[in-house]
């Protein structure tokens, strides 16, 4: 079964996340934008990374793009170790004790997207007009031929042996090393760690769901998780001791039943083991939607009363941020 799913999962990265026609916000096929003025923040902000690292301002919060986070082993197109970027978004002024924090992982099967989706920024303004930061971070991809630390083996020898799952695992890696990151810096960062949300889409979901749920059932140490947002994903390492356990981050799930690529029976199981167990869970199983942003109508598909799965990804995220704040 999940040699079958990572084939699936091969085919997601045209379709997540892609900038064509009807894709993410601003995209021919998308009528509203649900970030104010986005069009024109992104084209200044392409702008200025020409010159990364960049900082740019932009209404209640700063941008700060192209900071390295850590480095890591590729094979291609040269061997050597190639820098681990992220973009981080945090709400204007500096709060007592830090911003709570969220990790945006994008999809695009492992192997082509980056941090500067327009989804992905989306959510990343979106969090931050909330009073939350976000760190949007690229992660080495298939075609870089990348080697794994020996800190996620256990994840890569659970997996069966194929490129795909070496994305997977190295995926997790450099999630972990971009926490990391933020974690060692966060007084200079303005951020609070111990309130750290993940979100992803397709592949990044995964990575998100493997990262919150996944990896102590291989003996693999992960930081503290607030919630993770699971954006048409699901987990496809076979099933350790307890995988998804009591205790475990809130989970906020969004799937369409007609997604071609990763079946909605991945974010099914998922949920209901989190059920299962007691987690705080929202899931929105959106009939006929497909696979990816526009799509699975993410931005502009009332969910709840009149609003969408974006509106109520930012509102999860908050209550549980603010949740961990007063336990």
């Amino acid at each position: 079964m999940a040699v079958v799913g990572l084939v699936l999962a091969a085919g997601c990265s045209g379709a997540d996340d892609g900038r064509g026609a009807g894709a993410g916000p601003g995209g021919q096929g998308e009528q509203a934008q649900p970030v104010g003025q986005l069009g024109r923040n992104r084209q200044s902000e392409r702008a200025e990374r020409a010159g990364q690292p960049g900082q740019s301002e932009a209404v209640g919060m700063t941008v700060e793009s192209g900071i390295e986070y850590g480095k890591g082993e590729v094979r291609a197109p040269a061997a050597g170790d190639v820098p681990l970027l992220l973009d981080l978004y945090r709400p204007a002024g500096e709060p007592v004790g830090g911003y709570p924090v969220v990790v945006l992982i994008h999809g695009g099967g492992f192997a082509g997207q980056s941090r500067e989706d327009d989804g992905v920024v989306a959510i990343a303004r979106g969090l931050a007009e909330r009073g939350i930061a976000a760190a949007s971070i690229d992660y080495r991809l298939i075609g870089q031929r990348p080697v794994p630390s020996a800190r996620v083996d256990a994840l890569d020898e659970a997996l069966p042996t194929s490129d795909m799952s070496t994305g997977m695992a190295v995926a997790v890696d450099d999630t972990l090393t971009a926490v990391g990151y933020l974690t060692d810096h966060a007084d200079e960062l303005g951020i609070d760690p111990d309130r750290l949300g993940l979100v992803g889409s397709s592949a990044g979901a995964m990575t998100a769901d493997n990262v919150g749920y996944v990896l102590d059932d291989h003996g693999i140490a992960g930081p503290h998780v607030t919630f993770v947002g699971s954006l048409w994903g699901g987990i496809y390492v076979p099933p350790g001791v307890d995988q998804v356990g009591a205790g475990e981050p809130a989970l906020f799930a969004v799937h369409g039943d007609a997604d071609p690529a990763v079946p909605v029976r991945r974010s099914d199981d998922l949920v209901a083991r989190a059920r299962h167990v007691g987690l705080d869970v929202e899931y929105h199983r959106i009939a006929g939607a497909g696979h990816g942003y526009s799509t699975a109508r993410f931005f502009t598909q009332p969910v709840e009363g009149t609003q969408t799965a974006f509106a109520r990804l930012l509102a999860f995220a908050e209550s549980a941020l603010r949740s961990s704040d007063s336990s």
